[in-house]
């Protein structure tokens, strides 16, 4: 099942590399994720439709406004600790791994009918 993540990067052209950096280290890594470079107003449009937010680190300081236009939809939002390309994309892999052992984790408790752990 396809999820979607979200690259915030406020320029619209770093985020796009970005996008492709992830979208082809994501891939290489056997996840299955697409994902999308988006303006900052996008993503209030989006919210229902992703499963996850990476922000830019030039960006930080918008964290928390993206935070709450997504609330209402429980789509972490999470800011890249560099700036530099690779890193970013690295990072951006890393999270999206521990997003799906999150989540792989919670169905496995459900299943068990123990939600909380």
């Amino acid at each position: 099942m396809h999820r979607t993540a979200a690259i915030v990067c406020g320029a619209g052209v770093s985020s796009t590399f970005l996008a492709r950096a992830v979208r082809d280290l994501a891939s290489a890594n056997g996840l299955d994720w697409q994902i999308e470079p988006l303006a900052e107003d996008q993503v209030a449009n989006r919210a229902d439709s992703l499963g996850l937010v990476l922000v830019g680190h030039h960006l930080a300081h918008r964290c928390d406004d993206l935070r709450l236009v997504v609330a209402s939809s429980g789509v972490p939002v999470v800011v890249l600790d560099s700036d530099d390309l690779t890193a970013a994309a690295h990072q951006s892999v890393t999270l999206l791994q521990s997003h799906d052992a999150e989540r792989a984790d919670r169905a496995n408790r459900l299943s068990k009918g123990n939600p909380h752990g």
